[in-house]
């Protein structure tokens, strides 16, 4: 009897940790998921350790396409965890999107972190696909597809999908996406 008690209660406990392990909410998930897309022989992982979190540095040795990328994932991953820290890192003042449900209105960076923030918007999961990166000097312009499953005011989330174009500038170094929009 003791000894299946005590393996359940291991196969439990591993179980908890898989399952935590996996989940994209929290900040140490992010975080987790951020180093597990950072290649390990990168050595600018020893500058992004400096940076604050959720700004995209911009290291000399990363070229401007894998720049973007690093941002794109970054900002994809503090929506995701709600951390209005990093979003505000990642986004211009003068940042706006299309309003959901309603592309003729805009919402701007105020209004995104009160509703990330707030808990009016939450999402489980996101990702990129398609990311194509154009750079003139210190302005880059993302196409991508972008998937998520928010779930908007309490009622129950579902998949969107959604080809975008992303406008990012160099502000002091680091990338800051000034807006999102949908993509022709």
């Amino acid at each position: 009897m003791y000894g299946r008690f005590t393996r359940a209660f291991v196969l439990c406990a591993i179980s908890a940790g898989a399952v935590a392990a996996c989940s994209s909410k929290g900040e140490r998930s992010a975080v987790d998921s951020a180093k597990a897309a950072a290649p390990a022989t990168d050595t600018s992982a020893a500058a992004a350790a400096t940076t604050p979190a959720g700004a995209a540095p911009a290291t000399p040795a990363a070229s401007v396409d894998d720049q973007i990328k690093e941002a794109e994932n970054s900002w994809r991953i503090a929506l995701v965890s709600g951390d209005t820290v990093a979003l505000g890192k990642l986004t211009a003042p003068e940042f706006t999107m299309p309003r959901a449900g309603h592309p003729s209105l805009s919402t701007y960076r105020k209004d995104l972190m009160s509703e990330i923030g707030g808990g009016m918007i939450q999402s489980d999961t996101s990702a990129i696909n398609n990311l194509a990166v154009k750079a003139n000097g210190d302005t880059a312009v993302a196409t991508l597809q972008f998937y998520w499953k928010p779930s908007r005011m309490g009622k129950p989330a579902k998949v969107e999908s959604e080809t975008v174009q992303d406008t990012w500038v160099r502000h002091n170094g680091n990338w800051v996406l000034v807006a999102r929009k949908a993509a022709k």
